[in-house]
């Protein structure tokens, strides 16, 4: 057997921590700080105008 239970078991312990680590990440600001962190009024603000962001 290529891999044992105990290897198996942490493989899908390290893919579901990886998967919570991606889905924190994405709702709060995201890699680039430019998420809505669970505001959508604020994200349509920031596309309705884009000018403001410059001052």
């Amino acid at each position: 057997m290529l891999l044992s239970i105990r290897g198996i078991i942490t493989v899908l312990v390290l893919a579901a921590l990886f998967t919570l680590a991606v889905i924190w990440i994405s709702k709060h600001d995201g890699w680039e700080g430019k998420g809505c962190g669970g505001n959508c009024s604020a994200c349509h603000e920031r596309c309705n105008h884009p000018e403001k962001k410059n001052q």
